[in-house]
């Protein structure tokens, strides 16, 4: 039996949001560590250019695509009765410009070229086995799955993965556009819309113009679950640890060969493989996780990133992490170790914490979409980690997605109906006179939510 959607508005969306998915799913848009340009690589431009012809049809002005890859468009505000007295929206002229943004491209963790989405209707609950490699989903694992029984989940072949992350996102935000543009009579704000590249590497926030953008704060779809609300994240840092060698002709080694790559090895063996991992921590805790490990007896590198919601904690990872290299390095006569660390992202909680209104208008707008509000922290990133650090408020929605990065990537289409529904349900919470005025008062100088995002780059600009 067919499972209902969660509203009417919901049900109406569900064909246009598919339709997007499968669409910008077949473009191959991953993004390449590494990067020497912005995008790093072409696909993400192919799908950019087709973003902003559907922007521009869809109502909205000033579709752009810049230099960088940035996709930005403006819808302009709507639904406003003269005057806007008595109990409908707030006055037009009080409204600030709220944004949505989600990043067009997919992780180069999985394949991603090729990708034909799947439609699997009316979900059974039983295993969903796909055409290619042996790819299974099978619900006894996967508890979100078993609890989609009756929606139409749409899955890759299963040599790809799918690029619901965060295509799915792009999909909400555009079918929600499109909706609202084709129905000025309902109630919104100014709308800044952005499709960022290169998020999957980290780079999606780093050239991201907010003055520009102009918003006074902004939601990214890139969550997962049904009514999920992430406004915390990680905090982050990647560790590259080089390690030179001795390398002598292994017929005239006795004695005198060091090699980087078995020092390499002995470095990520020794860190805890009990605790501090990915696969050995949850919920709050933090890890240790060495992702690349390459090299000859003459040089090697270890890539690792460490997470931790805590900054005291994180420290003491990285600390565990150097003192485990500088140790083992150290007792190899004739090798050297170089340790780079560099900041990824913070966790978003301490910037959106003085403006408690921005979180609030989403847990207000899925509240009306009939959902129970999940408010999780995410154990990763988003732009919106970035981009609060850099300035511009912007906690993380759901999108309806799961198992990202894989070939057993899948989305809900009944989710991601719901999550489009959410963003029209937002505009309509962001006209209320109760959200205008906490917005209002809590960005008016000495608010205290720190000023306007112009004030917090002006006063700490990126990078800082």
């Amino acid at each position: 039996m067919a499972a209902p959607f969660t509203s009417d508005l919901a049900a109406h969306l569900a064909p246009d949001v598919l339709a997007r998915l499968d669409r910008y799913a077949r473009m191959d848009t991953q993004s390449s560590r590494g990067r020497t340009r912005s995008p790093s690589t072409p696909g993400q431009l192919e799908l950019a250019r087709m973003l902003v012809a559907e922007l521009a049809g869809a109502g909205c002005v000033d579709a752009t695509l810049d230099d960088n890859g940035y996709v930005t468009a403006t819808l302009p505000a709507g639904g406003y009765a003269p005057g806007g007295d008595g109990p409908g929206p707030a006055r037009e002229d009080t409204i600030p410009v709220i944004g949505l943004i989600a990043h067009m491209d997919t992780s180069p963790d999985a394949p991603g070229a090729g990708v034909e989405p799947i439609v699997h209707a009316d979900y059974d609950g039983e295993v969903i086995k796909l055409p290619r490699g042996g790819t299974r989903l099978d619900p006894a694992s996967m508890p979100e799955l078993a609890a989609k029984r009756g929606h139409d989940i749409v899955t890759a072949s299963g040599d790809t993965l799918l690029g619901a992350d965060d295509k799915a996102g792009v999909a909400e935000i555009m079918a929600a556009v499109a909706h609202l543009g084709a129905h000025p009579e309902l109630p919104r704000p100014t709308l800044r819309i952005a499709f960022t590249p290169d998020e999957e590497i980290g780079e999606g926030a780093t050239l991201f113009d907010i003055p520009r953008f102009g918003a006074i704060c902004a939601y990214t779809l890139d969550g997962s679950e049904l009514g999920e609300l992430q406004d915390e994240t990680f905090s982050a840092l990647e560790a590259i640890a080089t390690i030179t060698g001795v390398d002598v002709h292994p017929g005239q080694a006795t004695g005198r060969l060091v090699s980087a790559l078995a020092l390499a090895a002995r470095i990520v063996a020794a860190l805890p493989s009990d605790r501090l991992t990915p696969d050995t921590t949850s919920g709050r805790e933090g890890f240790i996780h060495p992702y690349l490990l390459n090299g000859t007896a003459a040089r090697a590198e270890i890539h690792a990133i460490l997470r931790d919601f805590d900054e005291r904690l994180l420290d003491g990872h990285r600390a565990l992490f150097e003192s485990t290299a500088r140790s083992i390095v150290a007792a190899a006569p004739g090798a050297t170790l170089n340790l780079d660390v560099h900041r990824q992202y913070r966790n978003m909680r301490q910037y959106l914490e003085p403006v408690p209104f921005v979180a609030q208008a989403a847990r207000e707008a899925i509240r009306a979409e009939g959902l129970e509000v999940r408010n999780v922290p995410i154990r990763g990133g988003t732009d919106g980690s970035r981009l609060s650090e850099m300035g511009l408020p912007t906690p993380n929605i759901f999108t309806g997605g799961h198992e990202f990065h894989s070939v057993r990537e899948w989305a809900s289409v009944h989710d991601m109906a719901a999550a489009a529904a959410t963003i029209v349900r937002l505009a309509e919470v962001w006209t209320r006179p109760e959200t205008v005025a906490a917005a209002a008062a809590a960005t008016a100088p000495g608010g205290d939510g720190t000023g306007t995002p112009a004030d917090r780059v002006a006063r700490e600009p990126a990078g800082a």
